[in-house]
């Protein structure tokens, strides 16, 4: 799906693109054979990519999450400690969901190796909040990218150096990606001046 028009397009992903990915995402995350990863996107989602060749790109095991567990923090809570899950990665949706559960209870989540939330802005403060409800060990990023990019383009690791207030930066380009801020001419822009993103690497799909 297209986020900026809403309508439905297929995106030419190869499989080179995702190899890249792959790559990133080992070198990033430090995947490990054996974790456990948490199946949450839909197929129709292209996170449903990026969870299961994590997973199975890495020697990995792949938990399916239903969709209506995905939905009730006290079920998905469960899940994550009945299946030992140590990478899982949610929307910021999900994120206030469990942060709202946990409040009600004083917990913690379950002691994932790392926690990864993208494809829509959340905030500092919600950020400062989930890491509070960490375990200890835990590493907590946040991801950026879209579909014709191959899913992930940036990463930040939440931790000190944040913001006071406001949405929670994008962070540094994944490894085989490039990261332009560009003015209407298609100029690099000097620092702290607006202007357009533009994506580039081994990850942008065919068309692009």
């Amino acid at each position: 799906t297209s986020g900026s028009t809403g309508t439905p397009k297929a995106v030419m992903v190869t499989h080179g693109n995702l190899a890249s990915a792959l790559l990133a995402w080992r070198e990033r995350y430090a995947l490990q054979p054996g974790e456990s990863h948490l199946q949450m996107a839909s197929a129709a989602f292209d996170v449903f990519t990026g969870d299961w060749v994590r997973a199975l790109g890495s020697g990995g095991r792949l938990v399916l999450c239903p969709r209506e567990t995905l939905l009730e923090p006290a079920a998905l809570l469960t899940l994550l400690d009945r299946e030992r899950i140590a990478v899982a990665e949610f929307v910021p949706a999900v994120i206030r969901l469990l942060l709202a559960q946990l409040a009600t209870e004083d917990g913690k989540l379950p002691p994932l190796r790392l926690l990864i939330v993208g494809s829509d802005q959340w905030f500092v403060a919600e950020a400062a909040a989930l890491r509070e409800r960490c375990a200890p060990g835990t590493r907590v990023f946040n991801s950026y990218g879209v579909a014709e990019a191959t899913i992930d383009s940036a990463c930040l690791e939440i931790g000190d150096g944040l913001p006071a207030a406001g949405p929670v930066p994008i962070g540094r380009p994944l490894a085989n990606t490039r990261l332009y801020v560009l003015d209407a001419q298609g100029e690099p822009v000097p620092p702290g001046v607006p202007g357009e993103l533009c994506i580039g690497g081994a990850g942008v799909a065919r068309g692009y």
